[in-house]
């Protein structure tokens, strides 16, 4: 089992998480109302709204995502590791 893959990519899901609460909390706070959702009943969406916010959400996540797995992979080749990868 490898436990760096592992760390990694729990690190990478909760930074996408977390990524997501905040950038809808901002969008929250910026715009007045709520995120989109993607749902096509939902008529007050322009479709500049929802190409920006696929934007930013895109390229949030994917900069979270990436310093998060970056930082776990970091944390983990510095010799840190858990007790079932010591020797």
């Amino acid at each position: 089992m490898n436990v760096q893959k592992l760390v990694t990519t729990v690190a990478a899901v909760a930074a996408g998480f977390a990524a997501n609460k905040l950038l809808a909390a901002g969008w929250k706070a910026v715009t007045g109302h709520e995120p989109p959702t993607g749902d096509p009943d939902d008529g007050e969406l322009s479709i500049g709204e929802l190409v920006v916010f696929a934007a930013v959400s895109g390229a949030v996540v994917a900069f979270a995502r990436t310093f998060a797995t970056r930082g776990a992979a970091k944390w983990m080749d510095s010799g840190n590791k858990p007790a079932i990868e010591k020797d």
